[in-house]
């Protein structure tokens, strides 16, 4: 009922010689046998399941060769995949690391504190001074008041 595989045999009038034949379990020691039997997988697959001169299941060198090759193929892309993988991991835990704050170096004498407060009064903009100023604006300069701003006594 369930192993209804047909098995396929020559007729004596195409006789194929043993040379041309690999038989299923030399086939095995290179390809793992199929998870559904090698019967069942090589009939989906189209290929003939022959007897040999002493009895055993074989199938052609031409199939033989060709599951091989696709065994193959597969392993190669399996390769190409995994290194794809690869590429992509060591690339983002290099942007992960690259994107770690390094610290504030240490200097003797001066608490971690202090050293960050200086780093954050750094980073901020800084006016420009009137030479500076006129170098890098083509249109003149900007006029900056000496007596407080509304916007200053507000602060």
């Amino acid at each position: 009922m369930f192993n209804t595989v047909k098995q396929t045999v020559q007729p004596e009038d195409q006789k194929v010689s043993a040379e041309d034949l690999i038989p299923l379990s030399h086939l095995e020691l290179d390809l793992p046998a199929p998870t559904t039997g090698w019967l069942i997988e090589l009939d989906r697959r189209g290929i003939s399941v022959i007897t040999d001169d002493i009895g055993r299941q074989a199938i052609s060198r031409d199939d033989a060769r060709r599951l091989i090759t696709e065994k193959h193929e597969n392993e190669r892309r399996q390769h190409e995949v995994a290194a794809r993988t690869e590429q992509a991991a060591i690339e983002r835990d290099r942007q992960w690391r690259a994107s770690i704050w390094g610290g504030a170096p240490a200097v003797e004498g001066v608490s971690a504190a202090a050293l960050m407060l200086q780093a954050d009064k750094d980073a901020q903009p800084r006016r420009r001074s009137v030479l500076q100023e006129a170098l890098a604006n083509s249109e003149g300069m900007t006029f900056h008041s000496l007596a407080p701003t509304p916007e200053d006594e507000a602060s």
